[in-house]
């Protein structure tokens, strides 16, 4: 995993809205997302809490607010390892913006919300 700048959480949380879960206290998993610009800025489940469907559940909150909101498409950069979750949940890649500002290599995904 590539380390974080420093701050990078800090700008995140000032500049999204946040989703946490969490199982005894402990956040286990979020997402972050910032309707102004329809990204999704973040999305972790932490490893002893995957495959019981807290992403999903989250990623499912997500849209809901953002169709609230009357956001019609949203767009995340996925690391490689999490095309397969986004595709699962009707997210699609977007081959007009192959471009990534993460580190990381990513694909850049859309999904239609209305």
């Amino acid at each position: 995993m590539a380390r974080a700048e420093p701050g990078l959480y800090d700008r995140m949380l000032r500049s999204s809205t946040v989703y946490v879960a969490e199982r005894a206290g402990q956040v286990v998993a979020f997402a972050a997302v910032r309707l102004a610009t329809r990204e999704v800025r973040a999305m972790y489940v932490s490893p002893g809490a995957t495959g019981g469907g807290l992403g999903s559940r989250l990623m499912q909150r997500v849209e809901r607010v953002a169709r609230a909101f009357g956001t019609a498409e949203l767009r995340l950069s996925a690391t490689l390892n999490a095309v397969g979750f986004y595709e699962r949940l009707g997210w699609r890649r977007d081959t007009r913006d192959a471009g990534s500002r993460s580190p990381q290599r990513c694909v850049a995904m859309r999904k239609r919300l209305m």
